[in-house]
C-alpha cells in the first residue's frame, strides 16, 4: 500500500487558564503583578485585593515544512496583559517568531522573542518575574543567529548574537521613541557553556549583556528645536548561572550590571536623569532554591534586588528594591495546578522613608 505523504505544516495549540488572587499590606505598582512598593501616604499604609485572570495564555506552535535539512520551525503566543478594564482586558502579543535550524548547527529566528542574552526565568507565582527586583529583560523584536559549537560528549558552547529594538521612552516630548531616535538597533549577545556537572541534566554558566543607544531631542513646548541634543548609552554585562545538585534541586540565579536599563526592567524602572542629563547605572541579580519535593509538590526559595546608583539619583528616586520569596506548586490533576507564594518586597527611596509590602498571592492554573 501506498503511505500518506507527511504533513506541510503542522500546528499545535498550548497555553494556560490562570487565576490570580493577590493581597498587599501596602499599595504596589501595579497590583495584578509586583514592581516595587509605592510610599506611604500621611504615613499610614494602604492596602488593596486584586483578583485577575488576565496571565491566561494562548499559544501556537507551528512546524514545516522542511526542506534539504532545514527546519523550519515558529510560535505566536499571547496573554491578556495589553491594558483595559480588569474584567475586560485587551490580548497582548508575546511572541511571534519564525526559526530556520541547519544541520550543523546554525539556526536563525526572526520575530519576537525574549531577550537573546536572557539564560534563566524565575519559577514565581508574581506575573513580574522579578522585573525591577533582580531580573533583567523582557521580550522584543529581533533578528538572532545561533550557533551550537560541541566540545565533548554532552558538553556544548551555544553562542548567540543579535539585532534587537531599542524601546526607549519619550522623554524629550517629541512625540518620537528614542530608542528609535537613535537609527540603529541594539546588540544582543549570549554565550552559554552546557555541562553535565554534578548530574546528567546539564548545568549552564552563561555571560551575556546588550549595547544600544537612545537619542533625544530638545524640545519647547513639545516642538523639536534641535534634533539628537544628547545621546544616552544603554548597556548591561550578565553572569548567569543554572545548577541542577539534584534530580529533584537545582540552584538558579544571575547577576549584572548596566546604565540605563528601565526598559530592560532594571534601575527599578528609571533609564535617564533629565535633571543630570545622565544615564542612571544600576547593579542586582537574583538566585533561587527550586525543589521538586514529589512528583506533585514543587518548593522554591529566593532573594533579589535592584540597586541603581544613588549619584545618579533625585530625591524621591526609587534607590533600591529587594524581595525575598517563598511558593508552593501542587498538580492537583496532570492538567491543574494550585499554588501560593507570600513575598516580601522593601523599596528605598533617595532621601525619603522606604516602603514595605507583605504579599499574599494564591492561583489555579489549568494547563493544555
Amino acid at each position: 500500500g501506498t503511505g500518506s505523504a507527511a504533513p506541510l505544516l503542522t500546528l499545535k495549540a498550548y497555553g494556560y487558564v490562570k487565576l490570580d488572587a493577590a493581597y498587599d499590606s501596602q499599595k504596589t505598582s501595579a497590583g495584578d503583578l509586583m514592581f516595587y512598593v509605592l510610599p506611604k501616604v500621611n504615613g499610614e499604609s494602604d492596602n488593596e485585593f486584586n483578583i485577575t485572570a488576565r496571565e491566561t495564555r494562548l499559544g501556537l506552535e507551528l512546524a514545516g515544512p522542511d526542506m534539504e535539512g532545514l527546519k523550519t520551525t515558529g510560535k505566536i503566543e499571547t496573554d491578556f496583559y495589553g491594558g483595559n478594564t480588569a474584567n475586560s482586558p485587551n490580548l497582548r502579543l508575546r511572541l511571534a517568531y519564525l526559526d530556520l535550524a541547519m544541520p550543523w548547527g546554525t539556526s536563525v529566528r526572526a520575530g519576537q522573542d525574549w531577550e537573546t542574552f536572557i539564560t534563566v526565568i524565575p519559577r514565581i507565582v508574581n506575573f513580574s518575574y522579578l522585573a525591577d527586583s533582580g531580573a533583567l529583560g523582557l521580550r522584543r523584536p529581533q533578528f538572532r543567529v545561533t550557533q551550537e559549537i560541541p566540545i565533548y560528549n554532552k558538553t556544548k558552547l551555544v553562542a548567540k548574537i543579535a539585532a534587537a529594538r531599542t524601546i526607549g521612552e519619550d522623554i524629550d516630548g517629541g512625540m518620537q521613541d528614542d530608542g528609535a531616535d537613535s537609527g540603529y538597533p541594539s546588540l544582543q549577545y549570549n554565550l552559554c557553556l552546557e555541562t553535565p556537572l554534578l548530574i546528567s541534566r546539564p548545568a549552564k554558566f552563561s555571560v551575556s549583556g546588550h549595547w544600544g543607544n537612545e537619542t533625544v531631542d530638545q524640545t519647547v513646548s513639545n516642538q523639536v528645536v534641535n534634533s539628537d541634543a544628547n545621546d544616552y548609552n544603554t548597556w548591561s554585562v550578565i553572569g548567569s548561572i543554572i545548577l541542577p545538585v539534584h534530580a529533584k534541586v537545582a540552584l538558579e540565579g544571575t547577576i549584572w550590571q548596566g546604565e540605563n536599563l528601565d526598559t530592560y526592567y532594571g534601575g527599578i524602572g528609571q533609564g535617564i536623569n533629565k535633571t543630570l542629563q545622565k544615564g542612571i547605572g544600576a547593579k542586582g541579580g537574583y538566585i533561587q532554591l527550586i525543589t521538586d519535593l514529589t512528583e506533585k509538590l514543587n518548593w522554591n526559595l529566593a532573594y533579589g534586588v535592584d540597586d541603581p546608583d544613588n549619584q545618579d539619583l533625585n530625591a524621591g528616586n526609587r534607590s533600591k528594591n529587594q524581595m525575598v520569596f517563598t511558593s508552593v506548586y501542587y498538580k492537583i490533576t496532570s492538567a491543574v495546578t494550585a499554588a501560593i507564594e507570600y513575598s516580601y518586597m522593601t523599596t528605598s527611596y533617595k532621601d525619603q522613608a522606604n516602603a514595605a509590602n507583605n504579599r499574599v498571592q494564591g492561583a489555579m492554573i489549568y494547563k493544555f
